[in-house]
């Protein structure tokens, strides 16, 4: 079976593509590409990811207090952070469409918007039903955020320092959200529940400031009228495609491994999390602040070490970075089955952080070497749309599975898929060789 295909036709088999198929497996190939220049101003779009993962951070540990102040339960907190879930998953990968038809640029500002007005407004609700549309409103608002960030990366930045931008994107993803909840916790004390959404929303506001005056726009005019013209064709009732420009189900089809690999390695997490509590309380005698201990020492990692490591993927094969990543990944589940001393736990937590450093560069720039100005934005759009689809599906399966399994069979199941995902990786993709045109073309669906 062949995991990923090459594109539909020659024009759009560009010279940078780096994951080829041959025998049934994706190879990574040197890219040659056109030098781009990066703008200054595009340093924005990191700076203002951080802040907005500052203010879902900040009002993470406000939800339980005020449901709880409303006599509303866990339930509702559940059914809140799946409809966030379910609107970005239902969702990113049709503003990975829109980015291409109206541009990178409003997509960023949409979520920045999206996130201020539903700020605002769980400043003020006050009922269940309420609470779990606004969350959806704002998953969907948000969801074109990611797609439009690493589709102007691809725009604008060449493939050489592709990997360090995905890695400082992923430190300041993931260092507002470690930043975040502290700063809630402390404005919830001090000033009531409706402090944190409004700081949230001010924090949003900043950085839409910043995003509309200084945040370029980085799809070129050219791909944006033809995608405008491919819609109004399609409206007309008119078939005809351009050659390089796949359907959405081809593009997925033509990105399934990496998909996969995608789906399998976030699903390991969000799926172990809701034990992890219980486990260190009942089985390991831990308390709640070395139990916090563990979880900062990943999400430290996580937010650090990619300003570092993502500089590998523009220096080594991503291949190995992305197998490693994938088996690190199951560091802290092998841990809790195995490592019962606190010491070693912790730094099973931080190989796992460092399997998140080692991963998402490695494999943001895989995607993004395989696209071109006409899909880049759809392909983050499906992917996106993959991510959210494995952090609402793990806590799910754990829900339906738990009361039948303990939690080290929990950990087992999780050990086990991330060592499946490695193996993936190491078979679906295949080490650097030259394959000719001619052979690329006969690979055409």
């Amino acid at each position: 079976m062949e995991f990923i295909h090459t594109m539909p036709s020659e024009d759009a088999i560009t010279p940078e593509m780096e994951i080829e198929i041959s025998a049934g497996a994706i190879t990574t190939s040197p890219p040659v590409t056109p030098e781009k220049q990066i703008s200054k101003a595009l340093y924005i779009l990191p700076a203002c990811l951080a802040l907005i993962m500052t203010g879902f951070g900040i009002i993470i540990p406000v939800f339980p207090q005020r449901l709880e102040s409303l006599g509303l339960g866990s339930e509702t907190l559940a059914l809140m952070e799946g409809a966030f879930g379910l609107g970005t998953f239902l969702f990113s990968t049709p503003m990975g469409i829109m980015a291409n038809r109206i541009g990178r640029k409003p997509l960023v500002l949409l979520a920045l918007s999206g996130f201020i007005v539903t700020n605002l407004l769980l400043a003020f609700v006050n009922t269940p039903v309420l609470f779990i549309l606004v969350r959806f409103l704002e998953g969907t608002l948000v969801a074109g955020f990611m797609p439009a960030s690493m589709a102007m990366i691809g725009d604008a930045v060449p493939l050489s320092k592709q990997g360090r931008w995905i890695g400082v994107m992923t430190s300041a993803q993931s260092g507002g959200i470690a930043l975040g909840p502290a700063i809630g916790g402390i404005l919830y004390q001090s000033w009531g529940f409706r402090s944190p959404f409004l700081l949230s929303a001010g924090i949003a506001l900043i950085a839409s400031l910043l995003a509309l005056m200084l945040l370029p726009e980085t799809l070129p005019e050219q791909v944006r009228a033809q995608a405008l013209e491919r819609k109004a064709e399609k409206q007309r009732g008119e078939t005809r495609r351009a050659a390089n420009t796949p359907g959405l189900f081809h593009l997925a089809w033509l990105f399934a491994a990496l998909l996969l690999i995608d789906f399998g390695s976030l699903f390991v997490f969000p799926f172990s999390l809701p034990q992890y509590p219980f486990f260190f309380q009942h089985t390991l005698h831990y308390g709640a602040a070395q139990y916090g201990l563990i979880i900062s020492a990943y999400g430290l990692t996580v937010a650090i070490f990619p300003l570092v490591l993502g500089r590998l993927s523009d220096a080594l094969p991503k291949k190995w970075l992305v197998v490693l990543g994938c088996l690190f990944g199951g560091g802290l589940n092998l841990g809790m089955l195995f490592l019962h001393s606190y010491p070693l736990l912790l730094a099973a937590s931080a190989i796992t952080g460092i399997g998140s450093a080692l991963l998402m560069p490695a494999l943001g720039t895989l995607y993004l070497s395989e696209t071109n100005d006409q899909n880049r934005s759809q392909v983050m759009g499906i992917r996106s749309t993959a991510i959210s689809l494995a952090l609402l599906i793990g806590p799910l399966a754990q829900a339906a599975i738990s009361p039948l399994i303990t939690p080290p069979i929990t950990f087992t199941i999780a050990t086990g898929v991330s060592l499946l995902i490695t193996l993936f990786a190491i078979m679906a993709l295949k080490n650097p060789q030259n394959v000719p045109m001619a052979e690329k073309m006969q690979n055409i669906v």
